[in-house]
């Protein structure tokens, strides 16, 4: 496959990236404890070495789910021209007779009366949604990224962990939906659209498929994973830049990261 030549833009967005991960790392390197160092079983079986690398380990991925893949949305969602918010509380609610209409709807598709479409489900929601009493916040109104683009098109965008529990997907839908008719209900906006977002693909390079049995998930239309995700937000295709940066950095900072590996010692 040709890769088309990044403009001088993009490579801008790109390096901004580069120096906050790099930013991160180093921070994380320099102030990283763990939360305990008595793991007396994991210790007898790999030995103190390895038992503080898996630690050190399980800390990075806390850090890249806890804010990373938030700041990195932001950060090429803004350079795309979108308006982008974090940790967003949507300050907007549903009235109750909308609610009721939504859960009926998850009634219907879970006894299989009609499908889970998404996007005729949100014809649907966008002519009965009206909105709550002024002032009242939804109960699900935290949203981890919310996107607003050029023409309109608003996003609520929930970004998960790329292996959830295993729960069924109706509790994940029937907060889609809700946020689908808070955005009809309440924004001027000329599309919603609510989605479960993953920042790479754990099976590849075979397909996801850990939700595509469960009657309540359009899997095409509820959910973005790897490069549909990062490629839409960034308005170009960024996905194995990302990668890249990733290992760029890696090279970078690999002398210091050695020497903390060095400091876990049988």
């Amino acid at each position: 496959m040709n890769k088309k030549k990044l403009t001088s833009k993009q490579k801008k967005i790109l390096k901004k990236v580069e120096e906050y991960l790099q930013k991160v790392m180093e921070k994380k390197l320099l102030k990283y404890k763990p939360e305990t160092s008595y793991m007396p079983f994991q210790k007898a079986i790999v030995g103190e070495r390895y038992r503080g690398i898996f630690s050190f380990v399980h800390s990075v991925s806390t850090t890249f789910g806890m804010s990373l893949w938030e700041q990195f949305t932001e950060s090429l969602g803004e350079a795309a021209g979108m308006k982008v918010q974090r940790q967003y509380d949507i300050p907007h609610s549903i009235s109750n007779d909308t609610d009721v209409e939504i859960n009926n709807l998850l009634k219907k598709i879970k006894r299989k009366e009609i499908e889970c479409n998404t996007l005729e489900l949100n014809k649907l929601i966008k002519n009965f949604s009206k909105p709550g009493p002024t002032g009242i916040k939804d109960e699900d109104k935290r949203v981890d990224i919310f996107i607003q683009d050029k023409e309109k098109n608003i996003y609520f965008i929930d970004i998960t962990s790329p292996k959830p529990n295993i729960k069924e997907f109706g509790a994940m839908k029937l907060k889609l939906m809700r946020w689908t008719a808070i955005g009809y209900a309440n924004y001027e906006a000329k599309s919603v659209n609510a989605i479960l977002c993953m920042p790479y693909n754990p099976s590849y390079p075979k397909p996801y498929k850990r939700f595509s049995g469960d009657v309540t998930c359009d899997f095409k239309n509820d959910i973005k994973i790897q490069n549909d995700f990062w490629d839409t937000v960034a308005g170009f295709p960024i996905y194995d830049q990302l990668v890249n940066i990733f290992e760029n950095v890696g090279k970078k900072i690999r002398t210091k990261l050695e020497n903390k590996m060095n400091t876990f010692t049988d």
